[in-house]
């Protein structure tokens, strides 16, 4: 007997729940088909999220100009709502959002792809940004050139041939985007595996291949001359040598050991003094191993200064901060920083910019530490947009989306991985 799901949503999940129960394939030949038909199932899942985002936007820029609201005002903050349901952060969200919008209206052949599962979300986000900047018939005509090569390119390959198609087909349109794009350059960090990091610069090609090839340059002609070995006498691949002449090249240093900034590096008492192992937390990356953090601090050229952090012993959560600041709303920023380590909204992740309050002051909210988080510039204008709303203290924060859908999150132990005692000593 067939049960007939009563809704879309339980469809999918039953289809899901099928997909669990598939019995052990019988050879090595048909896992292989299993991944295939899995992977062309993932292209048109996405093609389906495609579909269903491009009519929420439609939907609610329908129901906004209904309520009077001005064109330039619709849709404000959805994009970070659909992250939310995707379980991504904002900027991925809005990117999705381009990307829906894009391929239902301008680019009906790279959308059929995706859906009959020759492309993957990958590609066709290659194609919708390459094209991006393009008129509705100039972008419809790059789509058209390249439906035989759907299924054939990896994505890399398909970004380009889609800029050079979009380049021939306004040459001087080109030049206007790449121009505006030189107001795009930045450098950011973020967190790698293994204690290390990524230290990423946007910048314009020319300048950017320069900035390597300098790098390139010179370490080749240490690598030739026998001059690998660092202070230590430890020699040195090529690419080691390229990174610390990166390092001493942007700090001004000989030896880029001790690079001069302030982080805020969380570890109990039994770790600093080498009687534990917990791992330390460095505030906005994440968990450093107790002897490199240890090895950290031996380092002469090393200045710290130590303020105790008192935690709940059940939770881990941090509850007050010494500080010997006068003015309290520095004290609480410090405080803020350290509990949420990175944008508080559910699954952004991207470094705290602003404090501002959960319940706003226009509304009553107080400056305290429970009515408080750490939000990255996006996620703090996204909650102010209709329909928005936060709630929690300093155990949990609650998002709510114009749609009604909730979004909880706990806040997270000061020091994940150490043992907390069951009951208070």
């Amino acid at each position: 007997m067939t049960t007939i799901p009563t809704s879309q949503v339980e469809y999918v999940t039953e289809a899901c729940d099928n997909i669990e129960a598939w019995d052990p394939a019988v050879d090595e030949a048909e896992c292989i088909d299993r991944i295939r038909a899995l992977a062309i199932g993932k292209s048109r899942f996405e093609a389906a999220m495609a579909r269903e985002t491009a009519d929420l936007a439609r939907r609610r820029a329908q129901a906004e100009a209904d309520q009077g609201v001005v064109e330039a005002d619709r849709g404000k903050g959805l994009g970070a709502e659909i992250g939310l349901a995707r379980k991504e952060s904002p900027s991925r969200g809005a990117r999705h959002l381009n990307l829906a919008r894009a391929l239902t209206t301008d680019l009906p052949h790279t959308f059929d792809a995706l859906r009959e599962g020759r492309l993957s979300e990958e590609h066709a986000q290659a194609v919708v940004q390459e094209t991006s900047w393009l008129s509705s018939e100039d972008r419809r005509e790059v789509d058209v050139m390249l439906v035989d090569r759907f299924g054939t390119l990896g994505p890399r390959k398909l970004r380009a041939e889609a800029r050079a198609h979009a380049q021939r087909l306004d040459a001087a349109g080109a030049v206007e985007h790449i121009n505006r794009a030189v107001g795009s350059r930045r450098v950011g960090v973020r967190p790698a595996p293994n204690g290390m990091a990524y230290l990423t610069a946007t910048l314009p090609t020319q300048q950017a291949v320069g900035v390597y090839s300098s790098l390139h340059r010179d370490a080749s002609t240490m690598v030739g001359t026998g001059e690998t070995e660092d202070r230590d006498g430890q020699p040195r691949t090529r690419d080691q040598i390229m990174a610390d002449l990166l390092v001493e090249r942007a700090t001004g240093q000989q030896t880029a050991k001790a690079v001069p900034a302030e982080v805020q590096l969380v570890m109990t008492p039994e770790t600093l003094c080498g009687w534990d192992d917990t791992p330390a937390w460095l505030s906005g990356h994440g968990p450093i191993p107790a002897p490199v953090v240890r090895q950290w601090l031996a380092d002469e050229t090393m200045v710290a200064f130590l303020r105790r952090v008192f935690t709940e012993p059940k939770t881990g959560q941090l509850v007050s901060l010494e500080s010997t600041a006068r003015a309290f709303p520095l004290g609480l920023r410090r405080k803020i920083l350290l509990r949420d380590d990175i944008c508080r909204t559910p699954y952004c992740e991207a470094p705290i910019k602003e404090v501002d309050h959960i319940h706003p002051v226009r509304q009553g909210g107080t400056t305290r530490w429970d009515n408080a988080s750490g939000l990255c510039v996006a996620c703090n204008q996204t909650k102010e947009n209709r329909g928005w709303e936060h709630r929690g203290n300093g155990q949990f924060l609650r998002v709510t989306t114009p749609t009604g859908h909730h979004y909880t999150v706990a806040t997270p132990e000061l020091l994940p991985g150490r043992d907390i005692d069951p009951e208070p000593p």
